[in-house]
């Protein structure tokens, strides 16, 4: 493949990563990151207590993301949504455009391992702090491959300005401490395994060993300090979070948006198991590490595909150039080009014409309450006719665009990590019907109930003598208490 068509092929798969990221607005938790967004932008204030709820109103708040928050009200305000989606597909093409760099394989090879990296992390992304964490994991993992390899000397440096923006952009910012201390574990393994003395890899662990201590001390340069990394930790901890939020579930290979995570694990390990070429310790330590931490929680996956494409890349090429399928795969001569080569390329790049209208019509269209998943049509029935107090939701993601959207109806409970976890367990046991909601509902001054039609709440509240349906939808239904 000569230099032009290799550029044009580069293209074709950054221009199919974008598309592929281009994901419509559908995260609960984006919304109350705009409304943050917007507090700081209109108060000059990054908040340290919750202004938005109403049980749990002045309680002390670390606003993890809050620099992602004034990002997105920033753009929002200024270009509106679309705006948004397309530039976080940007960011998350750019991840992989990284990864694809990494790949030491056949362009091929190295694009359809990069597209399914894209596929399998859909689920994760779209607008929301996350595709930082994304961004950033990629490039610790670019630059810290490449130390690793003796191929960087100042520029791994650079990783400790960027944990400064990572800690103020999202709560992942502890990805890349455990990036570099794989790293630091990998470099010996790698030496012990071909023979090579310790002593001449000092200095470099020596490097990485201070560049994880300046990183770490970076990581408190936020506008909670220490903080930060408590809540980080706490969230991590939180039985409740990895019982009943379904991003830190183990994942369920059941469901369709993940076959590609399956697809990506059997694919590398098959690539691992069958090359001729021995698996380097280092590679098969991240691999091991992120594709635990992805079958423990699977909002991990992110993480696992920027190791494992690469890794499948590389070792499936060193598979093919064994097999009788080698000749189509061998590393050519860059200045020989084939028409075979020419229209195949061609022909996927024509394939984006019908991939960009299909984004026009749906993910860049008008946004609707059943593409962003939130009741839409509700909130602007209460907007309407004045009905404010005190809002119960369920689902609890549906808190986060109230906040947003309708500020005179503070709620009870949203998406943030701010609610005690005896008072989310309390919430678990309404919703599932397991606890009286009249206790919670007095105590709390509760006077409107938004929830879906077909829960266990919504026929309680039907039943009651206290409470009054008052709209409905086929998304959501809205109680109100009667006076």
């Amino acid at each position: 493949m000569d230099a032009s068509l290799r550029r044009t092929f580069a293209i074709y798969i950054f221009a199919f990563a974008v598309f592929f990221a281009s994901r419509p607005i559908s995260d609960g938790d984006f919304w109350f990151h705009l409304k943050t967004g917007e507090y700081i932008t209109q108060t000059g204030v990054i908040p340290k207590t919750d202004p938005f709820s109403s049980s749990h109103r002045g309680a002390p708040w670390i606003a993890h993301g809050w620099l992602s928050g004034l990002i997105f009200y920033v753009v929002y305000s200024k270009l509106g949504f679309n705006a948004l989606i397309f530039i976080f597909a940007l960011l998350a093409a750019l991840a992989f455009w990284i990864v694809f760099k990494r790949c030491r394989s056949h362009f091929y090879i190295s694009g359809f391992a990069t597209l399914l990296g894209v596929w399998t992390v859909l689920p994760t992304i779209g607008v929301r702090p996350r595709v930082f964490s994304l961004l950033l994991a990629s490039v610790y993992l670019a630059v810290l491959t490449r130390y690793a390899r003796g191929r960087e000397g100042a520029r791994v440096w650079w990783l400790v300005p960027l944990m400064v923006l990572w800690v103020n952009l999202h709560g992942g910012f502890f990805i890349g401490l455990g990036l570099i201390g794989l790293v630091i574990l990998g470099i010996p393994l790698d030496a012990l395994a071909s023979g090579e003395k310790l002593r001449p890899l000092w200095p470099r662990l020596r490097t990485l060993g201070f560049l994880f201590i300046a990183c770490a001390l970076a990581g408190l340069l936020n506008p909670y300090g220490l903080g930060m990394y408590a809540e980080a930790l706490s969230i991590m901890r939180s039985p409740v979070y990895q019982e009943v939020v379904v991003d830190w579930l183990s994942p369920d290979f059941h469901q369709t948006d993940l076959l590609p995570l399956l697809l990506l694990m059997l694919l590398t390990i098959a690539a691992m198991a069958l090359s001729p070429r021995r698996v380097r310790p280092s590679e098969l330590l991240l691999f091991i590490a992120t594709l635990y931490s992805t079958l423990k929680t699977q909002r991990n996956l992110a993480i696992f595909a920027l190791v494992a494409v690469p890794i499948f890349a590389k070792y499936f090429q060193n598979w093919l150039e064994s097999s009788p399928f080698r000749r189509p795969f061998m590393r050519t001569d860059p200045r020989a080009a084939s028409w075979k080569t020419t229209t195949f390329s061609l022909a996927l790049l024509l394939g984006l014409l019908p991939f960009a209208a299909k984004l026009r019509a749906t993910v860049y269209a008008e946004p609707t309450q059943e593409k962003m998943t939130v009741p839409v049509k509700a909130v602007a029935y209460l907007k309407e006719k004045g009905i404010t107090g005190t809002t119960f939701t369920n689902p609890n993601i549906w808190g986060g665009y109230l906040i947003w959207a309708s500020p005179a109806n503070p709620v009870y409970i949203d998406g943030r990590g701010l609610f005690r976890e005896e008072f989310v367990k309390e919430y678990v046991k309404i919703i599932t019907g397991t606890a009286d909601w009249r206790g919670p509902f007095e105590r709390y001054n509760v006077a409107i109930v938004l929830i879906k039609p077909q829960s266990l709440l919504a026929r309680q509240l039907a039943q009651s003598a206290d409470w009054e349906e008052i709209y409905a939808d086929e998304m959501s239904v809205v109680f109100r208490r009667r006076i």
